[in-house]
This record gives C-alpha cells, sequence and structure tokens, in this order.
C-alpha cells in the first residue's frame, strides 16, 4: 500500500470516523429525549447500583430500574454529580419518564422539567430582545433618513 494513502487513512480518516461518531451519538441521544419530552410516561424507579469511575473518581454513575405498562423491566444508567450520589443510595426510589413508544428510552423526570421550562424563559427573552431591536432599528433608520434628506440635491 501506498504510504501516503496509509498516512491520510490513519491520520485523517480514522479521527474523521471517530468525530462522526461522537456526532452521531449526540444526535440519537437528543433524539430520543425529545421523544421522551413529548410522548413521556410518569412512573418511580428504584436506584439499583452506584459506583464511581476514574483514577480519582470523578465520575459517578447510578443505575436505576424501571416496569413499563406491560409489565417489562428496563435499566438504565447515567451520571450524576458527587451530591448526588451522596444524596441518592440503592433502594431509593426516584421519579423518571420513559417513552410511551419506545418503552426502553427513559430520563430523570427532574431533567426533563428544566428542559420544559427552558423555552418559556428563552421565547420570553427572546420577545424582549426582539422589541428592542425594532425600537433600535427603526431609530438607526430614521437617523440615516434625515442624513440622506439633508444630502439630497432638488432635481429640476
Amino acid at each position: 500500500m501506498n504510504p501516503t494513502l496509509l498516512f491520510i487513512i490513519l491520520f485523517l480518516g480514522v479521527p474523521l470516523i471517530i468525530i462522526a461518531l461522537i456526532v452521531l451519538s449526540f444526535v440519537i441521544n437528543a433524539y430520543d429525549f425529545q421523544e421522551v419530552l413529548t410522548n413521556g410516561v410518569l412512573t418511580k424507579a428504584t436506584i439499583v447500583d452506584k459506583y464511581r469511575r476514574g483514577i480519582r473518581p470523578t465520575r459517578y454513575w447510578m443505575v436505576y430500574e424501571y416496569i413499563d405498562r406491560s409489565g417489562r423491566t428496563h435499566q438504565r444508567k447515567f451520571t450524576v454529580f458527587a451530591s448526588e450520589c451522596d444524596r441518592l443510595q440503592v433502594g431509593d426510589s426516584i421519579d423518571i419518564e420513559y417513552s410511551a413508544k419506545r418503552p426502553h428510552i427513559s430520563c430523570l423526570k427532574e431533567t426533563l422539567d428544566q428542559s420544559r421550562a427552558a423555552p418559556d424563559n428563552a421565547a420570553s427573552s427572546h420577545r424582549d430582545l426582539s422589541d428592542e431591536s425594532h425600537s433600535l432599528l427603526a431609530g438607526e433608520l430614521t437617523v440615516q433618513l434625515k442624513q440622506l434628506e439633508r444630502l439630497s440635491v432638488p432635481v429640476g
């Protein structure tokens, strides 16, 4: 194999594939989150495991288990801050929502509630900014029109 081609494949192709897989993962997670946000079924889940990963335990993981409407049991692993890991214990009950269409997809209710509240705040601040922008734009246009009137030379 040509050394230049091998170099291109190893140092350009492989990183591009890795980046594409990371982006795909984010897109799939966002789609799943949106699905639970729109078609969520509220239920209780039980913390069944918690652990720390890393040389210095900086990543905290918890595993919860829940039963969907059809009686099937599902588990989900998620990361948490150290304070949450200390606060929640194995056996504790938490509120979650799972997708009515695909019950194996679920999210913490607290996370969904925060997301549901966010658009209201963003929309009102966007509306305020939009009104302010329109006022500034109208004022700027008035100033520019007055300058053009002073510069204009009568024809005829």
